[in-house]
């Protein structure tokens, strides 16, 4: 197994294709990432008009060196923004809000004047006025809180993402990553309700929160149909979903992740599970990187008892690191991979997060992801993780069955699967507890199918329900035990 070094194999130079988000969405809390990758050759790079205003020429990339340039924002005033990365004979621009816009040829100057970002005042001012009438904002050290939710929210995301930032910080910092501070307030804009947020920004079904690329504001929202129905659930999700967003955002602002560059799908969304918490600490304070995540472990449970975990072939570690998109049972084998590499495999983990670094403005591992796989995502993680994907996926298995894991819906009704085949002494026994039926009539299924054929018709099944997992899981033990 090689270790991760600067040479041709780096993203850096094996790649060197452009990647632009269709929506400058880099998060979503339990959807789909709508990404659109456009390549081009060598270092040239094709922008295209359908990606939000990145409306410029293809030309030669360059990442930008902390330039000063002298630009108009939105409104026409003359301000002083950073070069993001130069494009041609255009540029992408961080303004002092923290956006980032696309100037061509004459609508920017190089000049000595130093950038400086805005004020939260001024900055939180102009959101009310302007974008978001009848909000109020506060401030704190690194945010800006634009919201109409209860203060109870705001002061729970408030303390959550104040404490992760430099959490975040020192974390990267052990796997010497350079890091910085942001350099523009970081803007949360929190809507009531779902159908606020709808309206602001029509997502697909589903999205509960993100974060975006362009603008550098994480959205969401507080009110939601599962807090009407369960809010001990909702209110965990809500949490989960503040980190993990949070983290996106940090990432793109420490100089962990350059903002428009595009890193494997399941990179970017395992680290923001691994840091985002389903359970907090004192006062809503962030616990830090690592704890279980017990909704993705729940996704995760089937799969742990199904064939594919007793028989592993590598298939889901190479689907989930081949992936350009990320569906919810994605996420959750994201997080999984993430979670073992990050605790099992330390030292690889951390060259490999220090390489998928290097990715610059508008570069990623890959071209080819229109037909949703990225055959280089897999490339590199075999570079650094080995070539033996069944042995790793048996190892990642292993040390999810034995992590701890609390069913977030334990109060509500499971199932017990039995199966029986044969008889007197050569009598084998199987029971399993699950939260639907559906899922313990898979798993019956593909126990018998794993029978010779002749013993198939002397199979005696059974699922039961009970009011409760505890119920059930005292149910199987007890006939599990029986002669």
């Amino acid at each position: 197994m090689r270790r991760g070094s600067k040479n041709s194999n780096s993203p850096r130079s094996a790649s060197r294709r452009a990647a632009l988000s269709l929506l400058g969405l880099t998060g979503t809390a339990l959807a789909l990432r709508p990404h659109a990758l456009l390549g081009a050759e060598s270092a040239t790079f094709k922008v295209s008009r359908a990606t939000l205003g990145l409306d410029l020429p293809p030309g030669e990339v360059r990442r930008g060196k902390g330039e000063s340039i002298l630009t108009n924002d939105d409104s026409g005033q003359r301000v002083v923004g950073r070069l993001h990365a130069a494009v041609g004979d255009g540029a992408i621009v961080l303004l002092p809000d923290g956006k980032l816009v696309v100037r061509r040829v004459g609508a920017f100057a190089p000049t000595d004047r130093e950038f400086a970002p805005a004020t939260m005042a001024d900055l939180g001012a102009r959101l009310v006025a302007d974008e978001f009438k009848g909000f109020k904002t506060k401030s704190t050290r690194h945010y800006l809180y634009v919201y109409n939710t209860s203060e109870e929210f705001q002061l729970a995301a408030s303390r959550i993402l104040e404490t992760m930032l430099p959490g975040i910080k020192g974390y990267a910092e052990t796997q010497k990553i350079e890091v910085t501070e942001p350099p523009v307030p970081l803007v949360v804009v929190m809507f009531k309700t779902e159908d606020e947020l709808q309206r602001y920004a029509r997502l697909p079904d589903g999205v509960v929160a993100f974060y975006h690329t362009l603008s550098n504001r994480v959205f969401l929202y507080e009110q939601s149909k599962l807090g009407a129905a369960r809010p001990d659930i909702a209110v965990q999700q809500s949490i989960s979903t503040i980190a993990h967003e949070g983290v996106h955002q940090i990432l793109a602002n420490i100089g962990v992740q350059q903002r428009l560059s595009v890193w494997p799908a399941w990179l970017s969304e395992g680290l923001a599970e691994y840091f985002a918490p389903t359970s907090t600490g004192a006062r809503l304070k962030w616990k830090g990187p690592g704890q279980v995540n017990d909704l993705r472990m729940f996704e995760l449970e089937q799969y742990l008892k199904s064939r594919a975990a007793t028989e592993p072939d590598g298939q889901t570690i190479a689907h989930t690191v081949l992936a350009a998109q990320l569906t919810s049972t994605g996420y959750a084998t994201a997080w999984a991979l993430t979670h073992y590499l990050a605790k099992a495999r330390r030292a690889e983990f951390n060259d490999f997060v220090r390489e998928v670094s290097q990715l610059g403005p508008l570069e990623a591992l890959g071209g080819d992801v229109g037909r949703g796989l990225v055959r280089e995502n897999l490339e590199l993680f075999q570079r650094f993780f080995g070539d033996d994907l069944a042995a790793q996926e048996s190892r990642l298995i292993a040390y999810l069955k034995k992590l701890p894991y609390s069913d977030p819906f334990q109060n509500l009704p499971h199932c017990v699967a039995t199966i029986v085949v044969g008889s007197g002494a050569k009598m084998q026994r199987e029971a399993n507890t699950f939260h639907s039926r559906g899922l313990a009539e898979n798993w019956v299924r593909e126990l018998v199918a794993k029978l010779p054929i002749d013993q198939r018709g002397k199979v005696q099944t059974n699922i039961v329900q009970f009011p409760n997992r505890a119920a059930a899981e005292a149910y199987a033990s007890q006939w599990l035990r029986r002669r």
